[in-house]
C-alpha cells in the first residue's frame, strides 16, 4: 500500500502532462482547445448525470450504482435543533468509531437541505474524529459516511478543512480496495461520483486502472460502469490494454443497449482515447442509425463526438448515411447537439448540404439562445466546408449582429477566444466587421487571452490570419492591429517550412509532391532558378508557393533580388509590374472536400487573397501531383490553360 501511495504524486503529474495536451482538433482549429469554464463544467455535469441516470434506471446495475433520489438515511429518531447543537458541541475526541458514525448520521441528516458547510469551523471536532477513527471503521460504516457527504454543501473541494477530510477517505479506500470484490469496488467508486470528487480522487483512477487491466474478467455491466468512471475521472493510463478493452466491448456488443453504448463512447472521448478497432466504429454507426429515434440529445452528442474523433475515410459512407438520418433530428434535439451535427464531418471534410442548411436555419431562428461557443463552431463548420447555406436572414450577418450586440458583452469577457476565433473564421469568408475586429485585436484583449508577454509562441495562427487578412482585404481599416514587430515574428514562426531539397530527412508525401512540382517547373524554365521563387506571400497560410512572372512577350522574367532575398512577405504589397505574376499552389488532401472537387474554406480564401495581391493562382491537386506518367505533359497543359507556353 505504501508503495502505491508513494507513486500517486508522480502518476498524477503524468496524467496532467498526458491529458493536458490539446486534442486532435485543436492542432488544426484552436476552437477545440476549450478551457474548463463554469459553463463547460455545467455541460459536463449534465452529460454525466444523464449517463448515471441510465445506469440507475437499469436493474442490472442495482448492486453497484446508487440511486440519489431513493437513497435513504436511517437514524433512530429525527433530531431537533437543540439536539443538533448538542451533538456538534460535544467532545468528539472520546467517541468510538461506532458512536461517531451514528453522530455523523444524525448531524448530516439534519444538515441535509440546509446548505450547511462541512468545512465550517464548528464541525472541526467532528471532522478530526472522523479522520482519527477511519481505520477502525468497517467497510459498511465507511460507505455510509461517504453516502452522507452529498447532504452537505461541499462545493469547494479544495477548501483545506474539507480537503483534509476527503483525502483521508481517499487514502482509506486506496488501502482497502485490493481486497474488495469488483462489485464492491464499483459501488465505492459510485459514491465518489455522487460526492463530485471522481476527478480529484486517486482512489477512483486506481479503481479504473484495476478494472481496465484485465477487462476479460468484467461483465458487460461492469465494463460500461468502468467506462463511466474513466469518463468522470478523465483518466486512462497510456499503458492500459486499450486493444483488449475494445475487444471485450466488441465481444459483448450485442449485450449493450444504445444508451450503454453512449456511455462507452463518452468514456473514450472524454479520456481522449481514440477507438482503434475499426469494426467497433462501424458497429456504433450502424447502431446509432438503427436506433436514432431512441437517442436523446445528450446521448446523440456523445456519439457525434466520438465519430468525429475516431472516424477514418473508410467510414465515410457510414458517416454520410448517418447525416441523412440526422436531418429529421435537427428540430428535436438541443441547439448544442445541432452544433455537434454540423461539426461531424469537419475532420474528414464530408459536407452534407441539406443537413448543414437545416442546422443553420434553426440556429438563425433561435440565435438569441445560442452561446457564443455555438456561433463560433457553426461558423467554423461552414467555413471549413466553404458553404453558405443561404438562410433567411443570412446566418453570417446574424452572427455578426450577435457579436456586435451589447447583450454578448458578458460572454465576450468569459469567452474572449471564441469571440476572436469567430471573427477569424468570418474573415476566411471575406466578412469583416471592423468594429468587432478592432475590439478583438486590442492589446488589452490579447493580454487577456494570451498573457502579458505576447510572443510568436503564444499567439495562435487564427489571430495572425485575422490580422493579415485585414491588411490584405481591408485597405480602409483603421482599427487595432498586431504591432509590426509581433506580426513579423509570428509570420516567421508560422512560415518556416520550405520543402525544396530532396535531401531533407523523412520527407512526407506532401513535401515530395512539392519538390516534384518544383523540379518539373525548373526543367520547363531551362533549369534557370532565377525565374522561380519558393516563398510565403501569405505567411498565415500553412503552405509555401512557387512564384514566377511572364512578360508581355510570353517570356519568363528573372525575379528581382529584393524578392528573392525574402521567403516571408510581411508587407502584403503587390509585386513589381514586370509582367503577369503567377503563384503555383501544391494542394494537400485536405485542401479538397471529400466526395467532391470543391476547395475547402482556407484554400478558397488563399486563392482570393493571392488574386487580391496580384498573383494568378495555378492549383495542382493531390491526384494531379500523384501522376507518375506524363506529369510533364499535365504540367504543360495546366500552364497552357493559364496562357503560358514554352518553346
Amino acid at each position: 500500500m505504501n508503495r502505491t501511495l508513494s507513486r500517486l504524486a508522480f502518476v498524477g503529474r503524468a496524467f496532467v502532462n498526458n491529458h493536458g495536451r490539446q486534442n486532435a482538433f485543436a492542432q488544426v482549429w484552436p476552437a477545440f482547445a476549450s478551457s474548463f469554464s463554469p459553463e463547460l463544467r455545467t455541460h459536463m455535469n449534465v452529460e454525466n448525470h444523464n449517463a448515471h441516470s441510465v445506469m440507475v434506471n437499469d436493474p442490472g446495475y442495482r448492486a453497484t450504482v446508487v440511486n440519489p433520489a431513493a437513497r435513504a438515511v436511517n437514524w433512530p429518531t429525527a433530531i431537533t435543533p437543540q439536539q443538533f447543537h448538542a451533538l456538534i458541541g460535544q467532545d468528539f475526541s472520546i467517541r468510538t468509531a461506532d458512536k461517531v458514525c451514528n453522530d455523523f448520521t444524525a448531524i448530516s441528516s439534519y444538515a441535509g437541505g440546509r446548505d450547511y458547510r462541512l468545512a465550517d469551523s464548528v464541525y472541526d471536532g467532528l471532522r478530526d474524529r472522523l479522520v482519527a477513527v477511519l481505520p477502525q471503521m468497517t467497510d459498511e460504516q465507511l460507505l455510509s459516511v461517504l453516502a452522507l457527504i452529498p447532504l452537505w454543501d461541499t462545493k469547494d473541494a479544495k477548501d483545506p478543512a474539507y480537503h483534509r477530510l476527503w483525502s483521508e477517505f481517499d487514502r482509506q479506500c486506496i488501502e482497502r480496495h485490493r481486497r474488495w470484490t469488483l462489485n464492491k469496488l464499483l459501488l465505492f467508486m459510485d459514491h465518489w461520483y455522487l460526492m463530485k470528487l471522481s476527478r480529484l480522487s486517486n482512489f477512483v483512477w486506481m479503481g479504473v486502472r484495476k478494472l481496465a487491466r484485465k477487462p476479460s474478467r468484467l461483465t458487460p455491466k461492469q465494463l460500461v460502469q468502468m467506462m463511466f468512471y474513466a469518463n468522470t475521472s478523465r483518466k486512462f493510463l497510456p499503458t492500459l490494454p486499450m486493444y483488449d478493452i475494445e475487444q471485450e466491448i466488441c465481444s459483448y456488443y450485442n449485450d449493450f443497449n444504445i444508451k450503454e453504448l453512449g456511455i462507452v463512447s463518452l468514456g473514450f472521448f472524454k479520456t481522449q482515447t481514440p477507438i482503434r478497432n475499426q469494426q467497433l466504429v462501424k458497429n456504433l454507426y450502424n447502431s446509432v442509425i438503427k436506433d436514432i429515434v431512441n437517442i436523446n440529445s445528450i446521448e446523440l452528442a456523445a456519439f457525434l463526438k466520438i465519430f468525429r474523433y475516431c472516424s477514418k475515410h473508410q467510414h465515410a459512407d457510414f458517416m454520410y448515411k448517418l447525416m441523412d438520418v440526422l436531418i429529421n433530428k435537427v428540430d428535436e434535439v438541443k441547439l448544442v447537439c445541432c452544433v455537434h451535427m454540423a461539426l461531424l464531418g469537419t475532420n474528414l471534410l464530408i459536407k452534407h448540404e441539406d443537413l448543414l442548411k437545416k442546422i443553420s436555419q434553426r440556429i438563425v431562428d433561435e440565435i438569441s439562445l445560442a452561446r457564443i461557443k455555438d456561433l463560433e463552431r457553426i461558423t467554423l463548420a461552414l467555413t471549413m466546408f466553404n458553404y453558405n447555406p443561404q438562410t433567411t436572414p443570412c446566418i453570417f450577418k446574424m452572427v455578426v449582429n450577435e457579436l456586435q450586440s451589447d447583450t454578448r458583452n458578458i460572454e465576450f469577457e468569459e469567452h474572449t477566444r471564441c469571440y476572436i476565433y469567430t471573427l477569424s473564421y468570418l474573415a476566411v469568408n471575406n466578412i469583416y466587421p471592423k468594429d468587432c475586429i478592432s475590439k478583438a485585436l486590442k492589446i488589452e484583449t490579447l493580454h487577456k487571452c494570451f498573457g502579458k508577454r505576447l510572443s510568436r509562441f503564444n499567439i495562435s495562427r487564427d489571430i495572425v490570419s485575422l490580422n493579415n487578412s485585414v491588411l490584405i482585404e481591408c485597405p480602409d481599416y483603421s482599427g487595432s492591429l498586431l504591432p509590426d514587430t509581433l506580426k513579423e515574428s509570428c509570420n516567421e514562426h508560422l512560415a518556416w517550412h520550405i520543402p525544396t531539397s530532396s535531401t531533407m530527412a523523412k520527407l512526407g508525401t506532401n513535401d515530395m509532391n512539392f519538390i516534384k512540382l518544383y523540379m518539373e517547373l525548373l526543367s520547363l524554365f531551362k533549369n534557370e532558378s532565377s525565374y522561380l521563387h519558393v516563398c510565403y506571400p501569405l505567411p498565415h497560410h500553412p503552405k509555401s508557393d512557387i512564384l514566377f512572372c511572364i512578360n508581355t512577350n510570353g517570356k519568363p522574367v528573372a525575379i528581382p533580388e529584393t524578392m528573392k532575398n525574402r521567403t516571408i512577405f510581411n508587407d502584403f504589397q503587390k509585386p513589381p509590374e514586370l509582367g503577369k505574376w503567377f503563384a503555383v499552389m501544391a494542394l494537400v488532401r485536405n485542401s479538397v472536400l471529400y466526395y467532391s472537387n470543391e476547395y475547402n474554406g482556407l484554400t478558397s480564401c488563399k486563392i482570393r487573397q493571392l488574386k487580391k495581391l496580384g498573383y494568378e493562382p495555378i492549383l495542382f491537386t493531390v491526384k494531379e501531383l500523384g501522376t507518375e506518367r506524363d506529369f510533364t505533359t499535365l504540367l504543360s497543359d495546366k500552364l497552357k490553360s493559364h496562357g503560358i507556353t514554352f518553346n
